[in-house]
């Protein structure tokens, strides 16, 4: 049986989209012969571990998981003792593992973690080292360089942060700071392989990494797991119910969505007791005042951020999951929401850049509606097309053989 040594902070318990989309690579590679071991980071102190998605996905007999603990960063605003413990702790962590940025506690202490759960002599027993998210990076150089262990890195978003399309960030060809350089380029030493969910973010990075070439890609989609699938719906209500799940500060901005909205509404064509919009997780002030002004306060609702297991049970039980992206010349993301959309059964209405992942699944797959993110006439009109297919109960379904 081949040994996976499986790094991801964010993975158990299901907390994130983060999370769930990692976890179910864990289970699914556990369920495909795998002896997968998971080290991961317990910081999502409200959330049961006893939770649905957690007995499915950790229920493999081939998966086990170890958790860390998580220290903090280097933060100027801490108390003078914390201050310096954390300094420290990062001293350490340099030189030990021959590296440092703000956060390099974390690679330290899974390494360590490891080392003491596995011992030295049976870490190199692992057939493959594979490293999701950031704060994994030294990891995957530390183990896969001292125990000679093949490495896949995966990349759900660009790599480093700095390097993330605007508006996000500075764009593919930033410069790093020497330090952080240093690590960017043993990355692409090290690795063996590098997996992203789709293909356009797989370009966009190829123009950042680059030492590696195409062939050491591989495009790994996030999945929908058949067992975790749910159809539950609240009794029907004489109005569509759109939600949306996850956070809408800048750069995303649903400014365009709520003037289209408005406008509807307004000139008659949808009857506010007609539709009602959730909107779960952090929001800018400016969007409740524009909820204000636009007079949409009695069918737009803001609700602050809940646990995920609590977002996904709304979304199942909602007609439209809604998705807004921040408008960039390219959209070169796969939204772990997307697939949340899909696990729960549920059509989506994606507001993104017209040239984009989503657009191109939408292009190919009838699992829901897109209009461009910065015409709000597009938007308009997708979302009368949304309301009307509502009414005459001929919204898209979303089941089993609609996403394989």
């Amino acid at each position: 049986m081949k040994k996976i040594l499986y790094i991801a902070p964010h993975s158990f318990p299901v907390s994130s989209s983060e999370s769930i989309c990692n976890s179910k690579i864990a289970y699914s590679l556990s369920k495909q012969g795998f002896k997968v071991d998971v080290f991961t980071c317990v910081d999502s102190y409200n959330y049961p571990m006893n939770s649905f998605w957690d007995s499915i996905l950790s229920s493999s007999d081939n998966l086990s998981i170890f958790t860390v603990k998580k220290r903090p960063k280097i933060s100027f605003n801490s108390p003078i003792f914390a201050f310096i413990k954390a300094v420290w702790s990062h001293v350490v962590a340099f030189l030990y593992t021959g590296y440092f940025y703000n956060g390099i506690v974390l690679p330290y202490d899974i390494i360590r973690r490891i080392q003491e759960v596995k011992k030295n002599e049976s870490i190199s027993s692992y057939d493959y080292i594979i490293t999701r998210g950031y704060l994994t990076d030294v990891v995957g150089i530390y183990i896969s360089k001292k125990y000679r262990i093949k490495w896949i890195a995966n990349w759900n978003d660009p790599y480093t942060e700095e390097k993330f399309p605007e508006p996000y960030g500075r764009g593919p060809t930033t410069q790093l700071p020497k330090y952080k350089q240093r690590v960017f380029d043993d990355v692409q030493k090290y690795a063996m392989i590098h997996t992203f969910p789709n293909p356009r973010l797989r370009d966009y990075m190829l123009n950042c990494f680059t030492r590696v070439s195409k062939e050491q890609t591989k495009v790994i989609p996030h999945m929908a797991i058949k067992s975790l699938m749910t159809t539950t719906k609240e009794e029907s209500r004489p109005c569509m119910r759109i939600v949306h799940c996850g956070n809408l500060k800048q750069p995303r901005d649903p400014g365009n969505f709520l003037y289209a909205l408005s406008s509807l509404v307004k000139n008659k064509k949808i009857q506010e007791s007609s539709i009602h919009c959730r909107f779960i997780g952090l929001y800018d002030v400016a969007t409740k005042e524009l909820i204000e002004q636009l007079d949409l306060s009695s069918f737009v609702e803001l609700v602050p951020p809940t646990s995920y297991e609590d977002c996904l049970t709304q979304l199942s039980q909602c007609d439209i999951s809604l998705i807004i992206e921040a408008e960039c010349e390219e959209g070169i993301y796969l939204p772990t929401k997307f697939v949340d959309a899909l696990q729960v059964s549920v059509p989506v209405f994606c507001v993104s850049p017209k040239r984009g992942m989503l657009h191109d699944i939408l292009l190919n797959y009838r699992l829901g509606y897109f209009c461009d993110n910065t015409d709000i006439g597009n938007i308009q009109s997708v979302l009368l097309q949304a309301f009307s297919d509502y009414s005459n109960h001929s919204l898209p379904i979303i089941n089993e053989s609609s996403i394989s």
